[in-house]
């Protein structure tokens, strides 16, 4: 029988739920159930600091040092998700790709942000040194598109460490969820449902989506708006007709997200949006601004241009028929990641201690 990889992955762990926690949150699981991989998880994010049996505090920068040089010791796959658009994204890069001296350099880094490549390209003096040096000892760089690509192709990184993989890894080992009372109250009293996710901060859009569910209304009087994470927003003409549901398990989001006639994504900026590629995995028309790269099957409108936005989905509302699924930019990037993870797993060991 062939050794079992281990994988520690590093990164935000639900909760809060969104975003790179989720797709940590995701693949724990697919790796856990695969029976081939042994992982763990290594959390800084907002919870970092409390005990849980998912995974592994990181309340201090000593124990988070200390946990990564442990594991590199004993040869664990190193996988840090982070969005690569700020200063503490590219210090924790740093600190996994230094550990990596311990493994043979078995670490991959996953930037996940819209935001990575103009930072990349602006980063300047000391923390441009960083990123370099951080690139030069990762042994794999996963980014989300072909802008990403080409901002860290500049710095001079051979383009064989590089590979463009989606965040979407796969629905997930299948968890039945129940729907809220109010989400459940929600969708039942209203048709058609618009759903989107709502992350804190303008660049997400949530004014945008608000605006054309208001003006579709006079086409679809009983259409609802579901909001489904932290961000609060309010609009006058939408009133019962609004739902903020806030933050939800992932495994209910999937569940609410089945139910939507339209998910839309209004975002001026992204890498690979996990919610897009699971809205298309569950069968359902997806809406979303044009940023570098949307997947194919999604109908797209002009960043925040609220009338194109609005045109879009009256489109996707008059084409009611649910598209099958079978794309396979739909069936998750798991496979793929599978085979970084056991190439990383074969390379020559340096130290061997026990984790």
């Amino acid at each position: 029988m062939r050794e079992r990889t281990n994988v520690l992955i590093v990164g935000d762990y639900p909760p809060p739920y969104g975003g790179l926690s989720v797709q940590v949150s995701v693949l724990r699981g697919l790796l856990d159930a695969s029976g081939a991989h042994r992982c763990r998880v290594l959390d800084i994010g907002e919870s970092r600091r409390e005990r849980r049996p998912e995974c592994l505090p990181a309340r201090t920068p000593i124990e988070f040092g200390g946990r990564l040089l442990r594991h590199a010791a004993a040869q664990w796959v190193i996988h840090l998700h982070t969005s690569g658009h700020n200063t503490s994204s590219w210090l924790a890069a740093l600190a996994c790709a230094t550990a990596g001296l311990l493994n043979g350099r078995k670490t991959a880094l996953s930037l996940g942000s819209g935001q990575a490549p103009d930072w990349i390209r602006q980063s300047r003096g000391a923390m441009r040194a960083v990123v370099r040096l951080t690139l030069a000892l990762t042994n794999t760089i996963i980014c989300r598109n072909e802008r990403s690509r080409a901002a860290i192709a500049a710095l001079g990184i051979p383009a064989r460490k590089i590979v463009v993989v989606s965040g979407f890894y796969g629905l997930g080992p299948a968890v039945g969820a129940t729907l809220p009372d109010a989400v459940e109250t929600f969708l039942r009293e209203h048709s058609p449902v618009v759903g989107a996710v709502a992350s804190i901060g303008p660049e997400y859009g949530l004014p945008l989506i608000a605006e054309a569910a208001a003006r579709l209304r006079t086409v679809h009087p009983r259409l609802g708006l579901l909001l489904m994470g932290p961000a609060r927003f309010e609009h006058a003409a939408l009133a019962g007709d609004l739902l903020q549901a806030g933050q939800l398990p992932h495994a209910t989001v999937l569940a609410a997200m089945r139910r939507l006639d339209v998910f839309v994504r209004p975002t001026y900026f992204d890498g690979d949006a996990s919610s897009v590629r699971e809205a298309l995995a569950l069968g359902v028309p997806v809406v979303a601004s044009d940023t570098d790269f949307r997947p194919e099957g999604v109908l797209v409108f002009r960043r925040g241009d609220v009338d194109a936005l609005s045109e879009a989905l009256r489109l996707a509302l008059a084409d009611a028929p649910r598209r099958s699924v079978s794309a396979p930019s739909e069936a998750g990037s798991w496979p793929r990641l599978l085979q970084i993870y056991d190439g990383l797993a074969g390379v020559p060991r340096l130290v061997r201690r026990r984790a």
